[in-house]
């Protein structure tokens, strides 16, 4: 059995302790309460209560008739630092068993004492890998270098325990099975977006959790070195990431989850997806997983649960914003039936935020597609969809330069009736070219990285710069035989195409555009730069098509940067600027639907 060591007076086991199960009976205390006097070990509470200091739980199981043993552990008061304790005649390997599965620990963390060999072999038994040991090393526990645990000087640990072990007891008391008490507890995740204000408990999450840790993508064990990587992927524009905080009718759990996602051409993967043991068989990695879209997971190393299979459908967790937390009378969460975004990677930040709001995102953003970026945020790809489509010449246009029927085609009024929100952002428009075809009469835009405002048909020396393979190549001499340069959309016909699009909306939907930026990080540092010409001309169009549609909402970028450390570039922002966005975008809305419920009112 897996015997606790000592070595010249020294503790050692294989991991860190994270809970000490102690028997009474000549372990804990002196003597057999039930056989007469004993004499009770100050000492060993006052231990109790510095390893919770530590974050270090205690338990008990013993031998013994419960009534005079919580009495006497009440009047010492060591009762209060004691979690789940296991009182009875029954044997102790399985009350263990049961111990942990509640609390949610490996035995490998978990160290067993009793003065009885018998109990700690069969403990060892029915529980492998547990630590166990003979009262003799209680007096070396203090200064084992793996029960040093963390400092917590306020015992939060300790009371995030005690509300699970009410919890326990509650739905034993009910005889519910775990699910039904589960849609009976009111349980509710708290989705905390700004994680930089709890930097080091993502940190202790990522680098601290194990049996629900599916990622276990650590970060260096230096706390500032961990601080400053975690601070850089979450400053990037293409990462969204969250903190997840636990209430139920039984207390609050604290943040008990933490994941972190990356964006690459707008498809997401997970780079951190941990949780805290405190809230096992909540199922709170289960809802999770759902409410990010079920993205590609794939666990690393051995885990607890398996929150991809499609066996379980939680639906006993509400989400809500972090806000809601404290409010004495907390608002109903704004909430849409659908939601459909169009447009380039500015969306796909601010919808990871609006997941909150809906169960339904409809997403047409820009993406790779045979061999270069198909930007959606031009209103030449929309606009056939919305006046006709394209003739057989167009689309044959087209395809020579790599478009298909489908990138001119959109789910944008195609949307179920009900309250829906449209986020629209036509970035493209300001600052990519359209070509027109010769014979057919095609307008539509052509663009690769690094030919930003440029005619490629009049520059060689661009073409050889910005074309990186064949296929790109023999495109951009497509180009040159077929196509004429044309420029810019001019402002009439912005104004023109986005008054279009807007009139194709429900008049009863909510619309948020997002506006250009307007000035880059090199306008921060010489103030006298003008702003940047095209992406004004653009903004100026739009905000001349919403006077005529006052259920439209434009957010400009420029109101949330404060200097140029809050942005990447021109179009792309640290990711607190899409925080503050949204939280705009929110306010606004919100402010929207009172107004639309005042005016119902009146009628």
């Amino acid at each position: 059995m897996g015997l606790a060591q000592t070595t010249q007076d020294e503790l050692s086991f294989a991991e860190d302790i994270r809970l000490i199960i102690w028997d009474l009976d000549e372990t804990f205390w002196e003597g057999t309460l039930s056989e007469g006097g004993i004499t009770y070990r100050m000492d060993h509470q006052n231990l109790i209560v510095e390893l919770a200091k530590r974050g270090i739980m205690s338990a008990v199981c013993s031998k013994n008739q419960r009534e005079p043993v919580e009495s006497l552990l009440k009047q010492t008061g060591v009762w209060d630092y004691l979690i789940f304790p296991s009182i009875d005649w029954s044997p102790k390997g399985p009350r263990i068993q049961a111990m942990l599965d509640q609390i949610g620990l490996r035995p490998q963390s978990v160290l067993f004492l009793d003065d009885n060999p018998m109990n700690l072999a069969q403990a060892a038994h029915m529980n492998p890998g547990l630590n166990v040991a003979l009262p003799e090393v209680i007096a070396l526990l203090a200064d084992a270098p793996q029960l040093q645990g963390k400092p917590d000087e306020g015992f939060s640990r300790l009371t995030q325990y005690k509300v699970k072990e009410r919890k326990a007891q509650a739905a034993q008391a009910q005889g519910t099975e775990t699910i039904e008490f589960l849609r009976q507890s009111n349980v509710r995740a708290y989705i905390e977006y700004d994680v930089e204000k709890h930097l080091d408990r993502a940190i202790e999450l990522i680098n601290r959790t194990n049996q629900l840790n599916f990622t276990k993508n650590r970060l260096p064990d230096d706390p500032a070195e961990a601080r400053a990587a975690l601070r850089h992927v979450l400053s990037l524009n293409t990462t969204d990431a969250g903190l997840i905080r636990v209430r139920d009718d039984f207390g609050d759990y604290g943040f008990v989850g933490f994941y972190l996602t990356r964006r690459l051409h707008n498809i997401r993967r997970i780079e951190h997806f941990c949780f805290s043991c405190r809230t096992l068989n909540m199922y709170i990695e289960h809802w999770l997983y759902d409410f990010l879209g079920r993205l590609d997971l794939h666990p690393v190393g051995p885990v607890l649960t398996d929150p991809t299979t499609d066996d379980l459908r939680v639906d006993w967790i509400t989400p809500a914003p972090i806000t809601d937390i404290g409010a004495k009378d907390p608002k109903p969460m704004l909430r849409f039936d659908h939601i459909f975004a169009r447009g380039g990677c500015d969306l796909a930040s601010l919808m990871h935020f609006f997941g909150l709001h809906t169960d339904v995102i409809t997403e047409e953003f820009n993406q790779p597609r045979n061999g270069q970026m198909f930007r959606r945020d031009h209103t030449a790809f929309l606009m056939p969809a919305l006046t006709g489509g394209l003739n057989a010449a167009q689309q044959e246009a087209a395809a020579a330069l790599g478009y298909g029927p489908d990138d001119f085609t959109t789910q944008m009024q195609d949307m179920p009736d009900g309250r829906n929100l449209y986020f629209l952002s036509f970035w493209a428009d300001a600052d990519i070219p359209l070509y027109r075809d010769k014979v057919s009469g095609l307008r539509i835009p052509y663009w690769l990285v690094g030919a930003q405002n440029q005619d490629l048909i009049a520059r060689e020396d661009l073409r050889c710069a910005v074309a990186e393979t064949d296929l790109q190549r023999e495109r951009l001499s497509t180009l040159c035989d077929r196509f004429e340069h044309e420029g810019l959309l001019q402002e009439p016909e912005m104004v023109q195409r986005y008054a279009t699009i807007l009139n194709a909306l429900p008049k009863s939907a909510s619309v948020v555009v997002i506006l250009a930026n307007e000035r880059g990080p090199l306008h921060f540092q010489n103030p006298d730069r003008p702003d940047h010409p095209y992406h004004k001309r653009l903004n100026r169009a739009l905000r001349t098509v919403v006077r005529d549609h006052p259920q439209v909402i434009l957010i400009d970028p420029a109101d949330h940067i404060t200097g140029a450390d809050d942005m990447i570039d021109l179009n792309h922002f640290k990711r607190p600027i899409y925080h503050r966005m949204y939280r705009d975008a929110l306010a606004q809305l919100t402010e929207q639907a009172l107004d639309q419920a005042w005016d119902a009112a009146d009628d």
